[in-house]
Formats: C-alpha cells, structure tokens, sequence
C-alpha cells in the first residue's frame, strides 16, 4: 500500500551531477518514509475498523439480548401467574381419590374419565413448571450475556479511541515528514505527485473506455450519443466492478464508507450494498465471511487482499488489475497485482 519510488527527469534540477544524484537520493528517502508510514495507516485505520466492527457486534446483541430479557420476563410472569392460580384452586378444591371419584360418579366408566381429565391437567402443570424453568434459564444466561456484552463494548470503545489517536499521529507524522521538503526537495516531491495524479487520471480514463463497451442506438431530443456501461462476464459480481469504476479518483479517507471518500474496505462495502450484498467494513471480517478464491480463479469483482494483517484490499477487475482505495493523500484508482509482493489472496461474495 506504499508509494511507488518515481523517477524524477533530469530536467527537474539543476546543478553538478553529484548535487541531482544527492536531492534525488534524498526525494527516495523521505518518499520511502512516507510509504512506510502509509502502512502503518493503512494498519491502524483497519484496526479501528475493526474495533469499529466488533463494537457494532456487539450493540446488535446487547439489543437482542434486551428483547430477550424483556419477552422472556412476560413469559415467566404469565407463567407463575397461571400456576398460583391453579395452586390456589388445589388448596381450596384438592384433587379426589379414585375412590371418591367412583363413589361420586357411581360407575368405573365415569370415573376412569374423569381421573384421565385429571391426569392431563397435571401434565399441563408439569409444563408450566417446566416452562417457569426454562424461562428463568433463558433471564439468567441472557443477563449474563449482557453483562459480558456491555463490559467488552466499553472496551470496544476505548480500542476503537486508541486506535483512531495512532491514526492521527501517523498522519501528523506523515505531514511533518513531507513538509520538512525545502526548496528543490520539496519540488521533486510534488512533481512525483503529479506524476501519480496524472498516471491515475489516464489509468481512470482507460478503464472507463474499456466499459464503454456498446452505444445507445438514439440519442435523447438531439443530444450526443450516451455509451452504456457494461460490466463483463463471467461472474455474477461483474457488475460491482462497473459500480467501482464510478468512483476512481474519488479522494482516500481512512474510515470512509461514501463517495464523498472511501478506504480501501469502506469501497468495498458501499459497491456491494448497491448490489444488495452485506460486505463488513473491515478486511478480516470480510476475508472470514466470504469463500476463497484462488489466485489462478480470480474472476471479476473478487475482492483480493493484502499483508499477512490484510491491512489493504481491492477489487479485481482482470487483466491482473484490480480498484483499490490506496492511502492517505491518493484517490480511488486502479492498480496492477503485480505491483505487489505482499498479496495474501482472495474471496468471493
């Protein structure tokens, strides 16, 4: 997820060879600083997603778990309700003999129906007393769970607030790194930015005239012809990748999940949602949703990831290219695999 060390012209300096060789050696360094503290970004912002994440979790179960506790409290007060009433109606009536049913029915007939209407009424007392377990059961590992939850959401909490201050110090950092460029350095810099943005934009333009792939046969009330987008073939995901394309070089931003700025998981999320699809915004969490892919299989609109901590990730979209969100200070923009030593693989949605 690193910058990529760019060439700088001869022409973007002047002086003695030694002098160029020097501020270019230089322009390498702080370029390669830089991307090193891009990963460690790209690293602690996918930690705060991650926390982010599991914090999400768990607020869905706290609330389950509430709705539990309160249909199951209901449950359990219907339920002892009905049991005091029958054990008031035993006190004030207690249940005959089968002596004194014959007696009082005056045939065995009568009174062996009438000892089996007893009998089924004491196996429903059994399952309301049964039900009365169950049910103080269910409150007791339901508060128990609560608890749990509510003690590791706090914690959630404070992981997601460490996570989010290593994030702005890294970026801090990152500035100071590049302010720090003076005079010709500093000018080597932004021309090797300029390079990138420009290597985007072409890349961005080359992509979307290889989805415009058919034309609409008319063109509205005397307008320029509109091309139509297709999205591929090959897989029920292509279509994500025409989705993807409509947001290259829209601006990174770690945590972002919308066109107004996405991280490299956050993209992800927000392209599938459109195709209906649930993609967590978190790398680990979608590498352990979704089944493997592998590398030989990769078809478009996979999602591949990177690192052993997978702190990075894209879209493939063939050709051994893939969409990516890269890192702060870069835009939505395509790039090729083979740019990359630290793939870890890929899954299918």
């Amino acid at each position: 997820m690193g910058l990529a060390i760019m060439s700088i012209a001869p022409a973007a300096v002047v002086g003695d060879p030694a002098s160029i060789r020097a501020k270019r050696a230089e322009v390498a360094r702080i370029q390669s600083e830089v991307a090193a503290i891009d990963v460690k970004v790209a690293q602690a912002a996918e930690a705060y997603n991650g926390a982010q994440y599991e914090l999400t979790q768990i607020q869905g179960r706290i609330r389950q778990n509430g709705r539990v506790l309160k249909g199951t409290a209901r449950q359990l007060q219907a339920a002892q309700a009905i049991l005091a009433q029958r054990l008031r109606r035993l006190y004030v009536t207690p249940e005959p003999s089968l002596v004194e049913t014959v007696l009082v029915s005056g045939s065995i007939s009568s009174a062996v129906d009438q000892m089996d209407l007893l009998q089924r009424s004491n196996e429903q007392d059994r399952v309301v007393v049964v039900g009365i377990r169950r049910n103080k059961l269910e409150l007791e590992v339901a508060r128990a769970q609560l608890a749990t939850d509510k003690v590791a959401a706090d914690k959630n909490v404070a992981q997601r607030e460490a996570q989010r201050e290593t994030v702005v110090a890294l970026l801090s950092r990152r500035q100071t790194v590049l302010s720090s460029a003076k005079g010709d350095l500093g000018r080597l810099l932004e021309q090797a930015r300029q390079a990138r943005a420009a290597e985007a934009a072409e890349a961005r333009r080359r992509a979307l005239a290889a989805q415009q792939v058919t034309v609409a046969p008319t063109a509205p009330s005397g307008g320029a012809v509109a091309p139509v987008a297709s999205a591929g073939s090959g897989t029920g995901n292509a279509a994500a990748v025409g989705i993807a394309m409509q947001y290259l070089g829209v601006p990174y931003v770690w945590g972002g999940a919308t066109p107004s700025g996405f991280d490299c998981s956050g993209l992800m999320t927000y392209v599938f949602a459109k195709l209906g699809k649930s993609v967590p915004h978190y790398t680990g969490a979608i590498w352990a949703a979704f089944p493997k892919v592998a590398s030989g299989d990769l078809q478009l609109g996979d999602m591949v990831f990177f690192g052993s901590d997978l702190h990075h990730m894209g879209m493939y979209i063939g050709g051994g290219q893939y969409i990516n969100a890269p890192q702060t200070g870069d835009v939505v923009k395509i790039s090729n695999l083979g740019d990359r030593s630290d793939y870890a693989g890929a899954v299918r949605a």
